[in-house]
């Protein structure tokens, strides 16, 4: 298929803001493909990948690089950093610079999606000494060979950014309606394989048992996640009998072990196996190939410490030795998603908790066992099992609950023990319940210059949430929980994101999250969502976090009405 075609259904989509029209457009390109290696290629490249979206691989092409590429394919230097300084987007700068003598139409054959997918594969693949140079050559002989708006498209992709408005579930509705097949179907594939590509392919070829989609180990699952409880009460009426677990403030993994070999990954799904050596020291003690899921705590004194000391841990190359000395880190278990070649995610959470006792050796029932929990709070543990207690006695659920935020923790999950593991969803089989409002996480998207002691950074920050298409809603602003160190950090962060500068402002690519706390959530026509935080302030960082887990305006509201109850 040709890159010139799917470019112009692109612009298309491009300037369209409705989210069924854009659908309806992508569905336009499934019609004119007829290859299925090319359909998984286009479906990466629209959510502006080369790579499934578990793999860590990068082109390692910054602007800099990109723009020497295409000058080099034949495009007037001044005239290209004119229109990168009037449109802030080296695509349409690319697209709308002139040419400097080039006849390509009479020389070179036109693009086509697979040279542009495997050329990019190639830069992705070179290395040592040179690179930088042949990366370049790579490049240029796209850019020598495209035609204006196919320039755009490529040096987009080229930074991982297609700016369509295309995501996921998108793509994933498009393919739903073109093949025929439950949406429900494909969103929990994906959840399993985290390869929207891989999935395209074998809808074409009609696949879909193919066992290449099962659960597999090294390739991470999306997460299961949980809604906020009303009430502890209100669970127990809904579950009838569920278990409750206490709920540490840390970092999520996944981990996964094969013989020897071990691999654990962050809740973004980012390999963070060597930010934790005596993690994997101990999951290799284990008998059986499995997948299980847990919280990483740094804990001191039985206690847990602050959240960014293993968000620390998990952003350190260098010096692991070191930080491990530093920070202790224990990891507690919650689930089993995958044994010795048998997937558990079908199975109810009672079995799955089993099998998860039997691999570690112990229930961790906090009922039974209390006495026995207590006394090894303050031991060297690496890996242990979440505290439980299954009970429909509300009384004796808050004197857990209490207990729990006694030894230093953030509250309950509250579990129904008859429920599968649903990859990537936020269920109605899995509650959290907190002493204070839910704190929200939100991604930034603008930024105000700073004035006063503030002037040589950016001042506030407008933060968002996202609707149920999928775009992002401003909730306000927040400018307060900062440190000068924070403040110096976010500046050199945002300055390398910048969309558009405003003069005061500028906005950014949505790519910080952040958590905030708040006094309340108010009704307000100030914003098109039609609520605002009152008093926000940032407590935290959320590298582990991506624009895919903010939180949504559903969730909002439900706080809201909690609020008001």
């Amino acid at each position: 298929m040709l890159w010139k075609e799917v470019c112009e259904i692109f612009n298309k989509i491009e300037n369209t803001t409705k989210r069924l029209d854009k659908r309806a457009y992508f569905i336009k390109l499934l019609e004119k493909v007829k290859d299925p290696e090319d359909l998984k290629r286009i479906c990466y490249i629209a959510i502006g990948r080369v790579f499934p979206e578990y793999d860590e691989r990068e082109l390692g092409v910054g602007e800099k690089l990109l723009i020497n590429a295409i000058i080099s394919s034949g495009i007037n230097k001044d005239k290209l950093y004119e229109k990168i300084k009037e449109t802030g987007d080296i695509g349409l700068a690319a697209e709308k610079a002139k040419e400097e003598g080039k006849v390509k139409t009479l020389l070179f054959s036109p693009l086509t999606v697979k040279e542009v997918f495997e050329t990019l594969r190639k830069v992705a693949e070179t290395e040592g000494e040179g690179s930088q140079k042949k990366k370049m050559r790579l490049i240029s002989s796209l850019f020598l060979r495209a035609s204006p708006i196919e320039r755009r498209y490529l040096a987009r992709l080229i930074l991982g950014d297609m700016r369509i408005g295309m995501n996921i579930p998108t793509v994933l509705e498009a393919l739903s309606i073109y093949f025929n097949v439950p949406k429900e179907k494909l969103e929990k594939i994906y959840a399993v394989t985290n390869d929207i590509g891989l999935l395209a392919e074998k809808l074409m070829k009609n696949e879909l048992d193919d066992k290449e989609l099962n659960i597999k180990l090294f390739r991470p699952i999306k997460p299961m996640l949980a809604q906020l409880a009303p009430s502890i009460e209100e669970a127990i009426i809904e579950m009838g009998h569920p278990q409750f677990e206490t709920k540490y403030d840390g970092a999520r993994i996944q981990i996964h072990k094969k013989g020897d070999k071990v691999k654990i990954y962050s809740r973004k799904l980012e390999d963070v196996t060597h930010a934790l050596p005596e993690i994997v020291n101990e999951i290799k003690k284990f008998k059986h190939d499995l997948i299980v899921e847990g919280e990483c705590v740094a804990i001191e004194e039985g206690r847990p410490r602050p959240f960014q000391d293993i968000l620390r841990r998990f952003r350190r190359k260098h010096d692991i030795g070191k930080a491990m000395k530093k920070i202790n880190l224990r990891a507690y278990l919650f689930d089993l998603l995958y044994k010795d070649g048998e997937s558990y995610i079908d199975k109810p959470f009672k079995e799955r908790r089993k099998a998860l006792e039997e691999l570690v050796g112990y229930e961790n029932d906090w009922r039974k066992e209390r006495e026995r929990i207590e006394r090894e709070l303050k031991e060297d543990k690496k890996i242990d099992i979440s505290y439980k207690l299954v009970t429909n006695d509300p009384r004796e659920a808050k004197e857990f609950y209490k207990w729990s935020l006694s030894i230093g923790h953030e509250g309950v999950m509250i579990k129904n023990l008859n429920a599968p593991y649903t990859p990537g969803s936020r269920v109605r089989t899995m509650y959290k319940f907190k002493p204070t409002l839910e704190n929200l996480d939100v991604v930034i998207t603008k930024a105000k210059r700073g004035m006063g002691k503030r002037k040589d950074w950016y001042g506030s920050f407008e933060i968002c949430v996202k609707d149920k298409d999928g775009n992002l809603q401003p909730i306000g602003y927040v400018g307060t929980g900062l440190t000068e160190e924070d403040l110096q950090m976010l500046k050199e962060m945002i300055d390398k994101i910048v969309v558009k500068d405003l003069g005061d402002e500028v906005i950014v690519k949505p790519e910080i999250v952040v958590e905030v706390a708040y006094e309340e959530i108010q009704k307000s026509d100030k914003y098109p969502c039609g609520y605002a935080l009152r008093f926000p302030r940032i407590v935290r960082f959320r590298f582990d976090k991506s624009i895919e887990d903010i939180n949504t305006l559903e969730d909002v509201e439900r706080i809201y009405k909690l609020q008001r109850k």
